[in-house]
């Protein structure tokens, strides 16, 4: 073989490298953006998945508010009721207390109160505790016994429902 054809075998070699250094560089470019790529869509998949996750969670806790709330509207619309009970058996005449009629009122009342109860109605507590604007509605001051900001009289309940005021407890506290 000669000098020429060896050079010119040598000269298609180093080009045939060159080529496949470029083209594996290509390669390699192409590669790198698939991988930037595939990172770039996984990251906005992981930020998708994750508003979906809070969405849910917020339309979940909105559902439960609402829940809540209707629960709360219908119990205000009840508890009146149970005020006029309480005021009828205040007021009730001496003669009737032993009356079957009436005990048979008593246990109504009582069914009731413990209907409400099981759905997560409570009493706030008032007279000899400390007034708490939180809880309770002061309508007026009395003197008497205790100290100063303690209830000395409920005027009209107050309820909770499930940990949440519905309706202050108006009352009348110490000066």
């Amino acid at each position: 073989m000669t000098d020429k054809s060896k050079d010119k075998k040598q000269k298609g070699k180093i080009s045939d490298q060159k080529s496949e250094i470029s083209n594996r560089e290509k390669v390699t470019e192409e590669i790198q953006e698939v991988v930037s790529k595939e990172e770039e869509l996984t990251e906005m998949l992981q930020r998708v998945q994750a508003d979906f996750v809070n969405y849910r969670n917020r339309i979940e806790t909105e559902k439960k508010e609402l829940i809540d709330y209707a629960e709360s509207e219908v119990l205000l619309k009840i508890i009146p009721v149970l005020d006029n009970f309480n005021r009828a058996f205040n007021h009730m005449p001496k003669e009737l207390g032993n009356n079957d009629w009436v005990s048979g009122v008593k246990q109504i009342e009582k069914q009731l109160e413990g209907i409400l109860r099981d759905e997560g109605l409570q009493e706030i507590e008032t007279v000899g505790k400390e007034f708490d604007h939180n809880l309770h509605e002061a309508v007026g001051f009395a003197d008497g016994k205790g100290k100063f900001g303690e209830i000395v009289q409920e005027l009209e309940k107050g309820y909770l429902l499930k940990d949440k005021v519905i309706r202050p407890a108006k009352v009348l506290v110490k000066r």
